[in-house]
């Protein structure tokens, strides 16, 4: 893995509520939050580069209300059809 030095304030953990030992994880966390979101970035590696196994940061995803369901509509229109 590649690692990334990233300069941040000093009050930053307090700021956020975490504690100090916790603040880089919590860092790529949301980073790897925020790439999923985009679409940049698949869901197990969004995991991978917050360090948390694929079905537990999806687990997370769920507690913070980001779905990990995409839905093609074309896709829904055929199981509704089929379903019929």
């Amino acid at each position: 893995m590649t690692i990334v030095a990233l300069t941040v304030p000093d009050d930053l953990s307090a700021a956020l509520q975490v504690p100090a030992e916790r603040l880089a994880s919590e860092i790529a966390f949301a980073a790897a939050v925020r790439l999923y979101e985009e679409g940049r970035v698949s869901l197990a590696k969004a995991a991978e580069i917050a360090c948390v196994e694929r079905f537990r940061f999806a687990a997370r995803l769920a507690e913070i209300g980001i779905s990990t369901a995409a839905f093609d509509l074309a896709d829904v229109d055929a199981a509704r059809a089929a379903a019929r």
